[in-house]
């Protein structure tokens, strides 16, 4: 009995970091202009991007004009989107995060 419990406490370690490397780590995206994020068009959680693809689009306030904020780093789901239509953000502020496939 002593030993099954002892190697139960040895193994219950092993696996929960199998399972935590095995889980695909999220992309964190940022920001790169500041703005008013705009409504349309913006992705949401769940999904599919293709690398390149614009995640968040936001009016500029120097030029009034409507630009890409966020393009996701590389082809996956949208897990979280951290922003909402109307919010300023500023640059570098994280707006999204992506599962890699």
């Amino acid at each position: 009995m002593r030993l099954q419990s002892a190697m139960l406490i040895f193994m219950i370690p092993l696996a929960l970091a199998a399972a935590a490397t095995a889980a695909p780590a999220l992309i964190e995206v940022k920001s790169t202009l500041t703005g008013v994020v705009e409504s349309q068009p913006m992705v949401s959680a769940g999904d599919v991007v293709e690398e390149g693809q614009p995640l968040v689009y936001v009016r500029t306030a120097l030029t009034g004009s409507v630009d890409v904020a966020a393009r996701s780093p590389r082809a996956g789901v949208v897990r979280d989107v951290l922003v909402v239509s109307g919010q300023r953000i500023e640059r570098g502020d994280l707006v999204a995060r992506i599962e890699p496939r």
